[in-house]
């Protein structure tokens, strides 16, 4: 074997394995953060207040990590909801309105969430003001 067939041999090995990536990359899913993220986009300054507020007020929601549970910790009455966004699978997202018993305490089962990281949105309101935190969480 001379070296232009060794150059042959390795273009083509190189041309395989770029024609590999090109199909592994085509086969991949990829979720938008928010199928409409123009509107949201929008809505921005209203988020930005509700940040404010929170870091005004000095008005945190507690959350804290049991072995079967997420326990939050309101600091006042709240109504809203609090979303678990899994960055890298929609399906895994979910929803909860904020149920509270008079401890202020709230627990969200982590039966129904699939281990990993989440981000953690949190809105609510209270004493007639919107407040709204973010933080991240790791679920075992």
């Amino acid at each position: 074997m001379n070296w232009g067939n060794k150059i042959v041999v390795a273009f083509v090995l190189f041309a395989a394995f770029i024609g590999y990536m090109v199909v592994r990359a085509f086969q991949e899913d990829f979720d938008l953060v928010a199928e409409d993220y123009y509107a949201k986009e929008i809505a921005y300054q209203q988020k930005l207040n509700k940040l404010s507020n929170t870091a005004e007020d000095e008005k945190q929601v507690l959350m804290q990590q049991m072995s079967d549970v997420v326990l939050l910790t309101f600091p006042d009455e709240a109504k809203g909801e609090i979303h678990f966004y899994h960055p890298s699978r929609k399906i895994f997202d979910k929803t909860f309105s904020i149920s509270h018993g008079d401890d202020l305490k709230q627990e969200i089962s982590k039966s129904e969430l699939v281990s990993g990281n989440y981000r953690v949105n949190i809105a609510w309101k209270a004493n007639n003001t919107d407040y709204l935190q973010q933080s991240s969480i790791y679920l075992k």
